[in-house]
């Protein structure tokens, strides 16, 4: 009886731990000093980790609405669920280098091994015409390989 108590514990925090934690490091598109450092894998979510390599002074995310951003793999969207260490606009905050970003979003299909996290309609007008959004540089992370 003992046995299969201890059996059902150890099957029990399998099955709560991250399908798939995986240390990468790919910077953002046009030269901005961030990069994604982590992907966490569950069958709940997507958690990407977002590190500062320089400070980022008055950064806010959109939780909602066209600037929202996803994660775009295999042609589809993983919308954005929520994140830690982050502002929802327009409330903004400073990060220092070496500060980090948890997104967490709708969770990849498990056979993707690659995916690009895109900063909402901004973001994705931006890399089709740098010129759409005169002083504003969006946090695109364009084929983020997984193993």
């Amino acid at each position: 009886m003992r046995h299969v108590h201890l059996l059902a514990m150890v099957l029990v925090a399998v099955c709560i731990q991250p399908l798939r934690a995986e240390t990468v490091f790919h910077r953002a598109e046009n030269d901005i000093p961030v990069a994604i450092v982590q992907v966490i894998r569950t069958p709940k979510f997507t958690e990407v980790h977002l590190q500062a390599q320089a400070p980022r002074p008055k950064t806010c995310w959109a939780s909602a609405g066209p600037n929202s951003p996803y994660l775009l793999a295999a042609g589809n969207r993983y919308r954005f669920i929520d994140g830690d260490n982050i502002s929802d606009c327009p409330a903004k905050q400073d990060y220092a280098a070496g500060d980090t970003m948890m997104l967490r979003f709708a969770p990849l299909d498990p056979r993707n091994r690659e995916f690009s996290l895109v900063e909402g309609q901004g973001g994705e007008n931006q890399m089709i015409d740098p010129k759409s959004s005169p002083g504003t540089r969006y946090w695109n992370f364009v084929r983020v390989k997984l193993k």
